[in-house]
């Protein structure tokens, strides 16, 4: 088929949107259908059979766009709708597969025939409201029924996981609906153990049990509650090391001095935002490794690259977390820095039940989230579309 694929994103960058929707590009081209992607005029080029990328113009001043709602991002919507509206006029295709905002356009502007395959990632609405960009009235309730829209005309709409999609059957009433969990953005974890063992040196961790977080330090990571549960640990005489990969400047800065307000000064490793390709040394570091996300219902795609890894997983007991771990493949505790601290503890101290938990979750992965199930989800879904 001739597809549209419509990602207003910086692509190809090494974060989450960007990387599930290339994935969906390799399942797609793969399977022989010609695909025309339309994204920001950010980010790096992909190389894919049956693959061409088009990229909208660059609004002036706008060195890059964030995650989330932002000023830049509703400005480079702009230009990018603009280009969406010029493709279809200027060619046909059979189906407009559009990732989040872009399904709102896509909803509203004559498809000439082309079925919608509407790709939510994330309820818009709730990301305006939980960034604080949007909390209430016009702009809010214009989101909600631009959303609403786009799922009821979608031949297909795409949930990443169950609680979105459910929400679609709720608000809609129609079953035209496919969970597709998330997958590593590697088929198969290759441990660097090397590279790990150059990088304790360099931080001056030599044996000492590691908890690592990576991802960004946007609020609703709670990175601020595992720092006040390495504190909490730190006060009781447990020897590890938190290691924190990510983050801006200013926000490293801070959280530095949180954990120094909180008696986690050393205990803290901060090492700031690292290049994609170095994510398995970090991984091969770790001894557990940490998602304390306090709010959310998108599962994020570090859990399953956590799951890959066999390494014990600590993370919070919140939906984002739930749809996809349980208490057999994972150490659960609720978003609060003390019982996160019992949670690290247990997985710390306990290395039977810690090995099997990790073991059990690599297990999970495979049998449920491998990209061999990701690719299996996406060529039902589209054949039945044809």
């Amino acid at each position: 088929m001739r597809i549209l694929f419509l990602a207003p994103q910086p692509f190809l960058e090494d974060r989450g949107t960007p990387l599930r929707a290339r994935n969906v590009l390799r399942v797609l081209t793969e399977a022989g259908h010609h695909v025309d992607l339309l994204c920001y005029p950010f980010g790096r080029d992909l190389t894919l059979p049956g693959l061409r990328i088009f990229r909208c113009w660059k609004v002036p001043g706008i060195r890059r766009v964030g995650i989330g709602p932002t000023r830049a991002k509703l400005c480079q919507d702009i230009p990018f709708a603009w280009s969406m509206a010029l493709r279809l006029w200027r060619r046909r295709y059979d189906v407009v597969h559009a990732v989040e905002e872009a399904g709102l356009f896509a909803a509203l502007w004559p498809r000439r025939g082309a079925r919608l395959v509407y790709q939510m990632d994330s309820y818009i609405s709730e990301q305006l409201v939980y960034s604080g960009f949007a909390t209430r009235g016009i702009p809010l309730a214009l989101a909600r029924w631009m959303e609403a829209k786009a799922m009821a005309v979608a031949a297909l709409v795409i949930a990443v996981g169950p609680d979105h999609a459910d929400e679609v059957r709720r608000r809609v009433g129609h079953e035209r609906v496919l969970v597709l969990p998330d997958t590593a953005p590697e088929d198969v974890f290759q441990p660097d153990e090397a590279g790990a063992r150059d990088w304790r040196e360099r931080l001056g961790l030599a044996r000492t049990p590691c908890v690592l977080y990576t991802g960004n330090f946007e609020p609703y990571q709670g990175v601020e509650i595992l720092v006040q549960a390495a504190g909490i640990l730190a006060s009781a005489g447990l020897e590890f090391r938190a290691v924190l990969v990510g983050g801006r400047p200013e926000q490293v800065e801070a959280l530095r001095q949180l954990a120094g307000a909180v008696g986690a000064g050393k205990t803290c490793v901060f090492v700031g935002a690292r290049p994609a390709h170095e994510m398995r040394t970090w991984l091969t570091l770790a001894d557990v490794l940490a998602s304390p996300r306090c709010r959310g219902r998108n599962p994020p795609m570090k859990i399953y690259t956590y799951m890959q890894t066999g390494r014990p997983i600590v993370a919070t007991r919140v939906p984002t977390h739930t749809q996809v771990l349980h208490d057999g493949i994972a150490f659960l505790a609720q978003p609060e820095p003390r019982d996160l601290a019992r949670a690290i503890r247990e997985a710390l101290t306990d290395w039977n039940r810690a090995a099997q938990v990790g073991q059990n979750a690599k297990l999970e992965f495979e049998r449920c989230y491998s990209f061999a199930r990701f690719r299996d989800r996406i060529l039902s879904a589209y054949s039945a579309l044809a």
